[in-house]
């Protein structure tokens, strides 16, 4: 039996829940949230992530990221500006050393949102805390800018 070397830290997603239910009861109903194709879906990823690979999720219930393989997958019902800036966040945010949807996460998700005029940094700070949701402030502007 082999034995793995450096196994992956079992990380407590202690805000999945919350964030989802903010993402869908306030962020998907922004006015700028739009419904994208998947071109669409890859001009959006690659103004932040210019190497991001975007695949077609048919077949999965769920949009997926990959920070590893620096990739998203993206079903038809996800394709949305919120929820593809939601999973190229993932990919700028080390799940072996981070929760999954941990401070850090929802601090750069803030930082992707404003840039899109999902709100502004400051609207969408009040929301996290409304929400009950842990957010690092220093990680708002990791985020990368578009280029000009």
């Amino acid at each position: 039996m082999e034995l793995e070397i450096n196994p992956k830290p079992v990380l407590r997603d202690f805000q999945r829940k919350k964030l989802y239910r903010f993402e869908e009861s306030v962020l998907e109903k922004h006015t700028l949230n739009q419904v994208l194709t998947l071109e669409g879906c890859t001009a959006l990823a690659r103004k932040y992530n210019p190497t991001i690979v975007v695949k077609d999720g048919r077949g999965r219930r769920h949009a997926g990221a990959s920070f590893e393989d620096n990739l998203i997958t993206l079903p038809i019902w996800s394709r949305q500006t919120v929820i593809v800036l939601h999973e190229v966040a993932h990919t700028f945010v080390d799940d072996r050393k981070y929760p999954y949807h941990g401070a850090e996460f929802v601090g750069l998700l803030i930082g992707l949102l404003s840039r899109e005029s999902i709100g502004t940094i400051d609207t969408n700070i009040a929301g996290v805390c409304r929400a009950r949701l842990r957010y690092d402030e220093a990680w708002i502007n990791r985020a990368p800018a578009m280029p000009a």
